[in-house]
């Protein structure tokens, strides 16, 4: 699940079920050829692995334990905590210096708000506010110079994408989708084109009777 690719090409990180260990979902370090496996976490719920621009580690959601921002060295070692917030989707700036994600900071707040962690000193976190809502399954992604955020937002029926710089000023709309939701998305290495995921689901309303004697 969550296959991403580190800036060099020559490994992909992902987390992967049940291999090695029952039923965990831990992140894996796999050669681009799809060889040489190696595991990176440890705990039971590790999502969304995304490999350090400079390659040396790869940062992933420890879900199990709250969703908190986790890093791994990719050659492997000992997994650390860098936030306590609730990191699910997230990004690390092109600098390796920050991380970006949406979350709900504190009980006392209703909404989710955007978090910029500096990766070497968490504890001064900033808290920005959202010009758009992210919505559930969206991810937030730098831009390539590392000045603005992009992340999914519902605009009428459909999702589109909003790009919010990281200065204050305002966002603006980047992709004018008529239907359709966005599952996933991300910049080429050198910036200049951007891949999604898009679709919808489908489903059926089912009645169910106990049968009758």
């Amino acid at each position: 699940m969550w296959p991403s690719s580190c800036a060099d090409g020559r490994y992909i990180v992902a987390t992967i079920v049940g291999r090695g260990d029952g039923k965990a979902e831990t992140v894996w370090r796999i050669d681009s050829g799809g060889g040489n496996f190696k595991q990176l976490g440890d705990g039971n719920r590790d999502w969304y692995p995304v490999c350090s621009p400079d390659r040396k580690s790869v940062y992933y959601s420890d879900v199990a334990n709250g969703a908190k921002l986790t890093r791994v060295p990719l050659d492997g070692g000992k997994p650390e905590r860098i936030s306590d917030l609730p990191a699910y989707r997230f990004d690390i700036s092109p600098d390796g210096k920050l991380a970006a994600f949406d979350t709900f900071a504190t009980a006392s707040v209703a909404k989710k708000q955007l978090a910029l962690v500096p990766i070497e000193s968490p504890q001064d976190a900033k808290l920005l506010e959202l010009q758009r809502p992210v919505t559930a399954l969206g991810a937030v992604r730098f831009t390539h110079d590392g000045k603005a955020v992009v992340y999914p937002f519902l605009d009428q029926d459909a999702e589109n994408l909003w790009l919010q710089p990281l200065d204050g000023s305002p966002g603006k709309q980047i992709t004018n989708f008529k239907s359709e939701h966005i599952f996933d998305f991300s910049w080429s290495f050198d910036g200049t084109k951007l891949g999604m995921v898009r679709g919808h689901t489908d489903s059926d309303v089912v009645l169910l009777e106990e049968s009758k004697q």
